[in-house]
């Protein structure tokens, strides 16, 4: 995955920064001095070419500035990619899964193929014993359900 870099925001950060640091009458080596990071490094910040948020969280502090007042321009709030209808099923079943958790559901042994037929039964919604098991699993390691095997069947309690 190649690395991710927010162009304009980062111009207009440094734009900020900047703008603190000149109405402090601090030079870009005072600063390089109070966070201990190179000239260049703060240049490179200022200029927006840099992106690490510790480096931008040091020269805020330099600048007595918050970086709520650094991150003061408009930000288009939404997500770079739309949520999958996958992945936005995975979250719904797992909702439902956590349901069944909190409820007295598992205060009986369950096996998933169980889980399938109540979901189905409960909410209609259709789905298969993996896309199941992967969840209570997941449930198994918060410690919130316990897992033991009665065979090749793997039978899901409440802890």
């Amino acid at each position: 995955m190649s690395r991710y870099k927010d162009e304009l925001s980062l111009v207009k950060l440094g734009a900020n920064l900047t703008k603190q640091r000149e109405a402090l009458e601090l030079s870009v080596e005072d600063v390089s001095e109070m966070t201990g990071f190179s000239a260049q490094t703060i240049r490179n910040i200022e200029a927006g070419e840099e992106s690490s948020l510790s480096y931008v969280i040091a020269i805020c502090q330099a600048l007595d500035l918050h970086p709520t007042k650094a991150f003061d321009f408009s930000i288009k709030l939404e997500p770079r990619f739309k949520l999958s209808a996958a992945r936005a099923e995975k979250t719904r079943l797992t909702q439902r899964i956590e349901g069944f958790v909190a409820s007295d559901y598992f205060n009986q042994g369950r096996t998933a193929k169980d889980v399938v037929s109540e979901l189905n039964e409960v909410y209609q919604i259709k789905t298969t014993t993996s896309a199941v098991s992967v969840i209570l699993k997941r449930k198994v390691d918060e410690q919130l359900l316990t897992i033991a095997k009665n065979g090749k069947q793997r039978i899901y309690k409440k802890s």
